[in-house]
């Protein structure tokens, strides 16, 4: 299999390419939480026009098949989007990002979700590492990727750019899982 495929599926998740007319559902689910955005590289969109300019760099990112490439992460019982989750490539390994809207947290959703990316990796058989930074006060991510089985590598110091947080670059934590765990 070449990673990323266009869709995913997990008992209760689709994990699928986005679509320009995702973009008010995405906006309204996510996109404009400021309780997920707390620890996040951007900002919480002010309007869906915004979340239909990023859907459309994501959707331009799966064309080119290069890039950061996005799913949104849709529940099969009711076609509810819930977030996101995505990865870029980089030769042999993949690294993940993931934002989830908060009123979905706690369901188990975004560990569902990981651990079909992370198994979908790692059938290709390129893929020898799955890696994922998080803000080092993003206890929540934090939980997310240990239960997957991804193991804490380090901090990496002024690294991350968290403008809802500070102005100043700040600390990540690296957590990676690989082919040989």
């Amino acid at each position: 299999m070449d990673f990323p495929p266009d869709e995913l599926e997990t008992a209760r998740l689709l994990l699928r390419r986005p679509r320009v007319e995702d973009a008010e559902p995405a906006f309204e689910s996510y996109a404009s939480d400021p309780n997920i955005t707390r620890y996040m590289t951007w900002s919480e969109h002010a309007s869906p026009a915004q979340t239909r300019e990023f859907l459309q760099q994501t959707i331009d990112a799966w064309d080119l098949r290069m890039g950061h490439r996005v799913w949104l992460i849709e529940r099969k019982d009711d076609g509810m989007l819930t977030g996101t989750i995505g990865c870029t490539v980089h030769f042999h390994r993949v690294e993940i990002g993931f934002a989830l809207g908060s009123r979905f947290w706690g369901q188990g959703y975004m560990p569902e979700a990981l651990s079909k990316v992370c198994e979908a990796a790692f059938a290709d058989q390129r893929i020898a590492r799955v890696q994922a930074l998080c803000d080092e006060e993003n206890a929540q991510s934090s939980r997310v990727l240990q239960k997957v089985g991804m193991r804490y590598e380090g901090r990496l110091r002024q690294y991350g750019l968290h403008p809802n947080r500070s102005e100043l670059p700040r600390d990540c934590l690296m957590y990676a899982l690989v082919r040989s765990d």
